[in-house]
């Protein structure tokens, strides 16, 4: 009897490691064409954003880009050490890119591996691997170092599409039709230039050369100590970070304010200056007051000829953790106007400023984007591309 009982307790046993192992062995299964948050690093602003970037890139270009993240590349016993290899069997697993010009990419954050990778589609070649790597050493690693994954896989992929928008819409303009070239006709004069004075548009370039000129003036001209009346030096790097608060060195990590550290060699007196940055997607928070605020914005219902819109903006400060939702009403649209899906753009505030990134909600369109699943097998959503990859990109770890 004893026998028995242990004979049946080994092959219970036997039974569930063989579940376990069968349950976390090959690639995990896409949850969503977009965004596959399997190690649940995004912020729900964030995941909407990025996914919804992603789709107005892919609408526009036919380029389509995946963000995954994963605990560990160990964790489904695919044999992979590497996140290269993970990456690049993932790809092909799934398919990303289209499958005649394989100009997919894939965004990877292994969390637990501190590892991160940026795979391409083989018909990019070698010519992109430079620019990848840019992007993750300053738009991702920083913030991954400091525990801001969610922002770091945002301006990550803000990076990555901004940079292949451009190789496409340059690979478009390569297919246009060549204009015909205007002859001109000395015998016709210009109206510009009857008068005989200088062009507008001349005028117009001397001032904002002018004023670029003097604004560059004031930012890089010398300072002089007040008390020893002696030249500044100014510091450079982590030099200057031990006069920044902690918040002033995360504006400086967000990029939202550009400071400047001036010392006197005599007297070590310095001398502070920040400047907020223009393009910065960052606004001031209303508590703490730093530049550290993230504010999005999401369409929850389109306004029609008939009835209004609503519109969600979401604030958070990544500085002392401010949350604020405001609902805005949209007006009705005029009666002229065609209304369709994509009359009101969902607006993400990222590295594009207040640029609308596209149409269509943030919603996951039935897909459990934040899943920490490990099921295995191939995409079964049914819209990628069979595009494959031959292993080029670029890799960081923090």
């Amino acid at each position: 009897m004893k026998t028995f009982i242990s004979l049946s307790l080994a092959i219970l046993l036997t039974a569930m490691i063989g579940i376990v192992a069968h349950a976390q062995t090959g690639y995990p299964k896409a949850k969503d064409q977009y965004v596959n948050d399997f190690a649940r690093l995004l912020t729900a602003n964030d995941r909407g954003a990025i996914r919804t970037a992603l789709a107005k890139f892919r609408d526009e270009t036919g380029v389509h880009a995946v963000v995954v993240t994963i605990q560990t590349v160990n964790a489904y016993g695919t044999g992979e050490q590497t996140i290269e290899s993970f990456g690049a069997n993932l790809f092909n697993k799934w398919g990303i890119g289209d499958r005649q010009r394989n100009d997919g990419a894939l965004i990877l954050v292994a969390v637990k591996d501190r590892k991160v990778r940026i795979e391409l589609g083989s018909g990019y070649g070698k010519s992109y691997n430079a620019q990848m790597q840019s992007v993750i050493d300053q738009q991702m690693l920083p913030h991954f170092k400091r525990k801001y994954y969610s922002l770091g896989i945002l301006e990550g992929t803000n990076s990555v599409v901004r940079i292949l928008s451009e190789r496409a819409s340059t690979a478009a303009l390569s297919l246009a039709p060549t204009p015909t070239p205007t002859i001109w006709d000395s015998s016709v004069s210009s109206t510009s230039d009857s008068g005989g004075g200088l062009p507008l548009s001349v005028i117009l370039g001397g001032v904002i050369v002018a004023v670029l000129g003097l604004i560059w003036y004031a930012r890089s001209r010398q300072r002089r100590c007040p008390s020893c009346r002696v030249d500044m030096g100014r510091l450079d790097g982590s030099a200057e970070d031990q006069y920044l608060s902690d918040g002033q060195k995360l504006e400086k990590s967000l990029g939202s304010v550009d400071y400047q550290v001036w010392q006197c060699p005599k007297c070590g007196d310095h001398y502070l200056q920040g400047r907020p940055r223009w393009l910065s997607s960052f606004a001031g928070c209303h508590s703490c007051g730093y530049r550290a605020m993230k504010v999005s914005e999401v369409i929850t219902v389109h306004p029609t000829e008939l009835t209004p819109g609503e519109k969600q903006i979401y604030k958070e400060c990544y500085q002392c953790g401010f949350r604020r939702r405001d609902m805005v009403i949209l007006p009705i649209l005029p009666p002229s106007t065609v209304h369709t899906q994509s009359s009101y753009d969902h607006s993400q505030s990222s590295m594009f400023g207040a640029n609308d990134f596209g149409s269509g909600t943030s919603s996951t369109s039935g897909f459990d984007s934040g899943s920490s699943s490990l099921d295995s097998g191939s995409s079964s959503s049914g819209s990628f591309g069979g595009g494959s990859s031959s292993g080029d990109g670029a890799s960081g770890s923090w």
